[in-house]
């Protein structure tokens, strides 16, 4: 996994929306998408619960989030 991967994943939960964190982003959303989708297969669990109107974290989600943020910030210092 990279670091490019875990902004992309906080991205998507900052947001709410694959499509704003897309934006945000400055990529496509097809290629967010199937960037998360294949950090997925890679971990063997899903990271977010996707239906129609909203994207939630799973519980694999939540911690990713929480130890991608203090990569992040280790990163920056």
């Amino acid at each position: 996994m990279t670091f490019k991967t875990i902004e992309y994943v906080l991205a998507v939960y900052e947001t709410g929306s694959f499509s704003r964190a897309a934006q945000r982003l400055f990529i496509s959303q097809p290629a967010l998408s199937q960037a998360i989708r294949k950090t997925e297969e890679d971990l063997g669990a899903a990271i977010f619960v996707r239906d129609t109107h909203s994207v939630r974290l799973t519980a694999a989600g939540e911690l990713l989030v929480r130890e991608g943020r203090e990569l992040l910030a280790k990163r920056d210092e």
